[in-house]
């Protein structure tokens, strides 16, 4: 299982409300100083609730954006 610490360099990481097809990309790096750098990423979404709607979602999404460049990352969600 992947922990936070895994996927700091290369990935970000997004929270997907499917009730309200909001999207937020999460803060790895403040995620680690909060929850530990060893945090599986599974046992992070049953923590996650949309601050929209208010809706329990365990929808995360991690995208590659690759070790070098500006790291930006194109992702839209779709139904």
């Amino acid at each position: 299982m992947q922990s936070l610490n895994d996927i700091i360099e290369n990935f970000h990481l997004y929270a997907i409300c499917e009730r309200c097809q909001r999207q937020r990309q999460l803060d790895i790096a403040k995620l680690i100083e909060r929850l530990g750098k060893d945090t599986k990423l599974h046992t992070m979404r049953s923590k996650l609730r949309c601050r929209l709607c208010h809706t329990r979602s365990e929808d995360i999404r991690i995208v590659y954006v690759g070790g070098t460049g500006d790291r930006k990352a194109i992702f839209q969600y779709r139904r």
